[in-house]
């Protein structure tokens, strides 16, 4: 042992010391976040960035673990120490590369795609492949001594091109540090400061090691970081568990109070349908005396669909295809196109039209765009429909060019409120979507983010 120590010194032997403990500790908080994922299955909640957080503390196992070795190793010029060295420094250099893409993926699944910024997207992507030259000198290392490289006594030395992987990865850092300055008040708090932390510790580490290179701080601080984003995700668990025992709770109350409410009300129900009734009834009386009125015939059979489509809707529990809803949309937009003529404008964008959404969800944002947006405008404008896959999610976006915030009253905005939230609570409560209204100056886009669930 004694021999041991003078060989790697006293820092090192040291630093060993806390590097096995840290493992310890990972190996513990890999375990636990388990334990939560499999709770959660069970439960059937979902607590953010769990997956993400199980994959680095096992890297970082492995960074510490291959650290150990290169240290223990340090100085072994037997046939065995420097087989064994040479193998544990292409695996840290390997997994350390895997962290710093790791950071990246989660500025890129949680920031960039959420918010939906495709530029942002593409910088990621431009900084994880600039470790794609840093991969390919890690591998030809062994031949050339590029990166690193032995001395006789079987020490480790810094190659000529390790500057490169390492303002590589400072840069990567950097870049994660600056996305998460810019976009912290915009994405899920804990996301956040998983962000943060995550490139905050890795870059006071790099500077540390550039200047002294006895120790390695970056196991040190990348150990800190794990055991702090650990407790972060212990209260931010205990906060969602709460939310979630309240929300339950809340629902439980109204279900309570719906159901009373529900006995109450249906006779009134039950009266309420004659009305319906009599109006389709009445519409098809009308477009069978105007069979040799093409024009009248057509704004009749409009004003049916749509007026069939709010009906069915009313209650209805069941979700249809987008193909169907967009039946109803057409048929309004055929009636507005009446009153409006050349003002307004309709383009589509549709990739796909054969997924499940809540009846009369999607028409009364476009209807939102048409008589908030465009009506108030006197020009007029035009009115986007669009709807596309990403991942396993589609995104629907109902955009207007029209007035935006700037001519509409109160009374209008109060209806425009209305129908927002009326759309909103049948995505949440029948997809578990979400509905988010963008407003400016010059116009606004109403965008749906549900999973896509394909239509029979």
């Amino acid at each position: 042992m004694l021999d041991f120590i003078n060989r790697v010194g006293i820092p090192v032997f040291i630093q060993l010391i806390i590097e096995s403990w840290n493992s310890v500790f990972l190996f513990i908080m890999i375990f636990s976040l388990i334990m939560v994922k499999v709770s959660d299955r069970r439960a059937n909640s979902n607590i953010p960035l769990t997956n993400e957080l199980i994959i680095f503390y096992a890297a970082l196992f492995l960074y510490n673990f291959f650290d150990i070795i290169c240290w223990a190793t340090d100085g072994d010029a037997s046939t065995i120490g420097c087989s064994v060295k040479e193998v544990s420094e292409i695996g840290y250099f390997s997994v350390g590369a895997f962290q710093t893409l790791f950071f990246l993926q989660l500025v890129k699944n949680h920031v960039a795609k959420k918010l939906g910024m495709k530029i942002l997207e593409k910088i990621t992507t431009a900084f994880q492949l600039i470790h794609i030259p840093c991969l390919i000198l890690l591998a030809l290392t062994p031949i050339t001594n590029a990166l690193y490289y032995y001395d006789e006594s079987n020490k480790y030395h810094r190659g000529q091109y390790f500057m490169v992987w390492y303002f590589a990865t400072m840069l990567s850092f950097a870049f994660v540090a600056g996305v998460y300055l810019v976009f912290r008040k915009k994405i899920v708090r804990f996301v956040a400061h998983v962000i943060g932390i995550a490139a905050v510790l890795p870059i006071i580490a790099f500077i540390f090691n550039f200047f002294y290179t006895g120790i390695s701080f970056n196991n040190i601080f990348v150990s800190v970081m794990a055991l702090i984003l650990f407790m972060l995700y212990e209260r931010y668990r205990t906060f969602f568990s709460v939310k979630n025992a309240i929300e339950l709770e809340t629902v439980k109350t109204q279900l309570a109070e719906n159901k009373l409410m529900l006995s109450e009300s249906k006779n009134k129900v039950l009266m309420a349908q004659i009305q319906p009734h009599f109006i389709n009834n009445s519409l098809m009386a009308l477009m069978a005396q105007c069979v040799k009125e093409p024009e009248i015939y057509k704004n009749l059979s409009d004003f049916s669909i749509y007026l069939r489509s709010n009906f069915e809707a009313l209650g209805d529990t069941k979700l249809i295809t987008f193909e169907k809803e967009m039946e109803n949309i057409e048929a309004y937009l055929s009636l507005e196109h009446r009153n409006f003529e050349d003002r307004l404008k309709v383009e589509y964008d549709i990739d796909l039209d054969d997924f499940l959404v809540p009846a009369l969800s999607v028409q009364p944002l476009v209807e939102n765009a048409v008589r908030h947006g465009i009506a108030t405008y006197d020009k007029g404008g035009t009115v986007w429909i669009k709807a596309h896959k990403q991942d396993d999610n589609v995104i629907i976006e109902i955009v207007d060019d029209g007035s935006g915030r700037s001519n509409i009253t109160p009374q209008q905005t109060k209806r425009k409120g209305i129908g927002i939230d009326n759309s909103r609570a049948r995505i949440e409560s029948m997809t578990n979507g979400s509905l988010d209204i963008i407003t400016t100056d010059h116009g606004t886009t109403a965008r749906v983010v549900l999973k896509y669930q394909k239509g029979e």
